[in-house]
């Protein structure tokens, strides 16, 4: 017997009057750390920084995606789609994982300005401590309220961040490579 296929959902909007959606997503990404952990693949570098064991993935990914669909469209403002949710939540996996893909993308355009400044992989509480990126940084958060949690959870890692930099902040590679 083949199992359900997934139902024909509505286009899912996570922007303007449905950020709300985004806001209980990293909520429970904040609430479950071993599971965000796992999610966005857990390096070893890390672990050892924070001193705990790695986070290996133990169960599918889909697995904690649906956990977190759950969070997410089981208070829904819309309550057609809390309806929809309840009848086929595996639905709800996908516009979920395209979530992420969207917030990837948006958290390295922001990255990408950020770095002209030379940031690099600062933390937040050094970005917000330097007055050549403190203003931009609070900018940049009213223009994407998530990406403080993002970046904490993503700056050091190359599958999230591809806009970071391993070169120390404020190296001048062009003026060096003038020099040769």
């Amino acid at each position: 017997m083949k199992a359900p296929s997934a139902a024909k959902i509505p286009a899912i909007y996570w922007e303007k009057r449905y950020s709300a959606r985004t806001s209980r997503l990293i909520e429970w990404c904040k609430a479950n750390d071993e599971a965000r952990i796992k999610l966005f693949s857990d390096s070893a570098k890390d672990a050892k920084d924070e001193g705990r064991p790695r986070q290996q993935m133990s169960t599918q990914k889909k697995n904690y995606i649906q956990q977190l669909a759950a969070a997410i469209f089981t208070n829904d403002e819309d309550p057609a789609i809390r309806a929809l949710y309840d009848e086929h939540p595996l639905s709800f996996i996908k516009p979920v994982e395209s979530r992420f893909i969207s917030l990837r993308k948006k958290y390295n355009s922001v990255n990408k300005d950020l770095g002209k400044t030379g940031a690099g992989l600062k933390s937040i509480e050094e970005l917000d401590a330097d007055p050549r990126t403190k203003n931009l940084v609070a900018q940049l958060r009213l223009q994407f309220p998530w990406w403080s949690d993002l970046h904490g959870w993503w700056r050091t890692n190359p599958s999230y961040n591809t806009a970071f930099s391993t070169a120390d902040p404020g190296q001048d590679f062009a003026s060096e490579a003038l020099e040769f």
